[in-house]
């Protein structure tokens, strides 16, 4: 009888440890992190209202104001599993770029009026962290899927100074800050346990404190097992962001979009 518990205790191991080895860690671990580089085309165009000229027309900082329409940027997601159903993520990236361009055509910023043939120095800086919680609805050991809801928590903004004497230097800039909550779902697949593929999506739509607009921040990708802690992957990654901005230094509208592939290393644990 010993001898029996001890055969069917092993069988048990066993059995645990062999559908474990089955599936990829992304799935299976409680926590895992990428960190790398996103290399995402962009376009970040940002319309400043004026006191007394009003609606002005919206600005391409990365083709009039020579930023260009490509950047790399340090990006981290991390993911935490707790309880059965439940996990939460972490997602961060930023962008922070400055450049000279002569203005082709006169440009309105607000209540001012840069004239074609100016020299000029202009920058945009992003940042964008996100926080999700969600709850899984899997129904296979290879298979995880769910949804759930979050907050971006972001801040963005622009400047433009003319390089002449006569303007003592002087910028003009615009930036807001703040949260602005999405709803999302998620799939995750692993065929083998040394590889994943799988895809995300955020997304809302609504009037929200200072904002006005629309977001969309969607991700897809595989992912490959190198060692038993450490993998590679890469993903296609999308952000959007399309809203009009009503705040205290700043009445206007923003656009902006991130697109492009995410390469990183993987860690879970």
């Amino acid at each position: 009888m010993k001898r029996m518990s001890v055969l069917c205790l092993v069988c048990l191991v066993a059995t645990v440890a062999s559908a474990d080895d089955e599936v990829h860690p992304f799935i299976s671990s409680k926590f895992s992190i990428q960190a790398g580089a996103f290399f995402p085309s962009k376009n970040f165009d940002i319309r400043v209202d004026g006191t007394l000229t009003g609606e002005n027309e919206q600005i391409d900082f990365d083709e009039s104001l020579g930023l260009g329409d490509s950047d790399s940027v340090f990006e981290l997601e991390f993911k935490w599993r707790f309880g059965e159903k439940w996990s939460t993520r972490l997602q961060y990236f930023g962008s922070d770029q400055n450049g000279k361009a002569v203005l082709e055509e006169d440009i309105h910023w607000g209540d001012e009026t840069i004239l074609a043939g100016s020299s000029v120095t202009a920058g945009t800086d992003f940042d964008l962290t996100r926080v999700f919680v969600g709850r899984s609805f899997d129904s296979s050991e290879k298979v995880d899927y769910g949804a759930g809801f979050g907050v971006h928590f972001l801040e963005f903004g622009a400047f433009i100074k003319e390089d002449l004497i006569t303007t003592f230097g002087e910028k003009s800039s615009a930036s807001v800050s703040g949260p602005l909550p999405n709803i999302g779902a998620w799939y995750y697949y692993s065929p083998s346990p040394k590889w994943f593929v799988g895809g995300r999506i955020d997304w809302l739509r609504a009037s929200v404190g200072k904002y006005d607009g629309g977001i969309t921040n969607f991700a897809i990708g595989i992912n490959y097992q190198m060692f038993q802690n450490i993998g590679i992957g890469v993903k296609y990654q999308l952000f959007r962001l399309g809203v009009d901005v009503d705040d205290d230094d700043w009445h206007g509208r923003a656009v902006l979009n991130y697109d492009g592939a995410f390469v990183y290393l993987s860690a879970n644990w």
